[in-house]
C-alpha cells in the first residue's frame, strides 16, 4: 500500500517537474500558498499607500516634523519658552547618594547586561578589560561630577562607548550609578586588577 502511494506521488511530481536542471537537480513547479501571496500583495499595496501619504502627497508628517511636534509638546508640559530651552543639570551641584535605595538602584544599573559595566569592569568592579574601579587611582577624575561625565561621554578611543554601551541613562541613573561606584572605593575585592600608576588623579578614600 505504501509503495503504491509512493508511486502516485512520484507520478504527480512528473506533472509539475520543470524542464531545466542544474548539476543534476531538477525543480518542481510548486505554487506559493494563497495566504503567503495575499500577504505579499497586501505589503505591496500598503507600501504604495505609505509612499503616497508621506512622500508624494505629504499628508502625513515627516520624521522631522514629528520630532518638532514632540519637542513643542514637551516645552508646553514643562513650562519652557521654547523646545530648546531645556535646562542642563550641573553635575557639580549634585550630591553623592549614600542611602541604600539609591545605591541599590546604582548597583542594578551596574550589573545590567545591556549596560556592559560588569562585562568590562567585573562583578565587584575589580577590573577585567577595563580598570579596577575600587582603587584610588583614576585618570579622568574621581568625584561624582567627573564620574557622571565620564560615563555619559564615554571614551570611544579606549573602547568605552557613551553610557557604557550606548544605551542612554537619565541624569538620575547616572547619579545613582556613580554614587554606587564611589561606595566601592577601598573594598579591595579579590583578584583586583593592578592599578595603572600612570593615572594622574589620586582619590582620597
Amino acid at each position: 500500500m505504501e509503495e503504491k502511494e509512493k508511486n502516485l506521488i512520484l507520478d504527480d511530481e512528473q506533472d509539475i517537474l520543470l524542464s531545466h536542471e542544474y548539476d543534476g537537480i531538477q525543480e518542481l513547479d510548486n505554487p506559493m500558498p494563497p495566504w503567503w501571496l495575499y500577504g505579499f500583495y497586501f505589503t505591496i499595496a500598503l507600501s504604495v499607500v505609505y509612499l503616497l501619504y508621506y512622500d508624494v502627497l505629504r499628508i502625513g508628517p515627516s520624521q522631522s516634523e514629528e520630532y518638532q511636534r514632540e519637542m513643542e509638546q514637551a516645552a508646553l508640559r514643562y513650562g519652557l519658552e521654547s523646545p530648546t530651552d531645556i535646562p542642563a543639570i550641573d553635575f557639580a551641584s549634585l550630591e553623592v547618594f549614600s542611602d541604600s535605595e539609591n545605591l541599590e538602584a546604582g548597583r542594578q544599573i551596574y550589573i545590567r547586561p545591556t549596560q556592559l559595566c560588569i562585562t568590562c569592569h567585573g562583578a565587584q568592579a575589580q577590573g577585567l578589560v577595563g580598570p579596577d574601579l575600587t582603587n584610588d587611582y583614576w585618570k579622568h577624575g574621581c568625584d561624582l561630577a567627573a564620574i557622571m561625565t565620564s560615563v555619559k561621554q564615554g571614551f570611544p578611543q579606549q573602547g568605552m562607548p557613551a553610557y557604557g554601551s550606548g544605551q542612554r541613562l537619565t541624569d538620575l541613573e547616572l547619579q545613582q550609578l556613580s554614587s554606587y561606584l564611589i561606595s566601592l572605593r577601598g573594598t579591595m575585592p579579590e583578584g583586583a586588577k593592578p592599578p595603572d600608576m600612570s593615572r594622574s588623579v589620586r582619590c582620597d578614600l
